[in-house]
């Protein structure tokens, strides 16, 4: 079975919230649900400018820009709305996510604990980092979308993603001790 082209149904459910630009979609999505999706801006024009030929987007206007430049703002279609609906009711599919810190973890060995303990600190500090962010993002979400329809759903991502990275965190923890002890017995060899 050829791989669905997810960034479709990304679009579809971000033009369900309002009618957007290439642009627009680009900022929507990392402010939305960039945490957990992130979609390549190559691969973002072709599958609008393709939706737009099968039906599913429509050219909503154009505007311009006081640079001369036309943005076009698209906007989702009836078709677009049964097939995003469509898609929401399939099972999701099972996918193995690519992790390199795990990857460069599992071939540790061949350079030493140090190394690794490394990885696993930059990693440690980059998820405080999220998670901080993502705890502002909560908040903010909570204080001005409050009786928003949506915001039931969009609070589930948002949990996901604050529960994942505090798991992250006590893993790092972890597997920071368990280095400090590889390098301390290794040194003491």
């Amino acid at each position: 079975m050829a791989r669905e082209n997810t960034c479709q149904f990304a679009i579809l459910g971000m033009l369900c919230r309002e009618p957007m630009s290439g642009y627009g979609l680009r900022q929507a999505i990392e402010q939305t649900v960039g945490h957990f999706w992130q979609e390549s801006y190559g691969n973002l024009y072709p599958t609008l400018e393709r939706m737009e030929a099968e039906g599913l987007a429509a050219l909503d206007r154009e505007e311009h820009s006081p640079g001369g430049r036309v943005r076009k703002v698209y906007r989702v279609t009836a078709e677009g709305r049964r097939v995003l609906a469509e898609w929401l009711r399939r099972p999701v599919v099972p996918h193995v996510e690519r992790n390199e810190l795990l990857l460069k973890l599992f071939f540790g060995a061949r350079v030493g604990p140090e190394a690794s303990l490394e990885h696993v600190e930059r990693s440690r500090a980059e998820a405080e980092g999220l998670l901080a962010a993502l705890r502002l993002i909560d908040e903010d979400v909570r204080r001005s979308r409050e009786g928003h329809p949506e915001l039931p759903y969009w609070h589930l991502s948002i949990r996901a993603g604050l529960l994942g990275l505090e798991a992250h965190l006590r893993w790092c923890d972890e597997a920071q001790e368990a280095l400090q002890r590889l390098a301390h017995t290794k040194g003491s060899k």
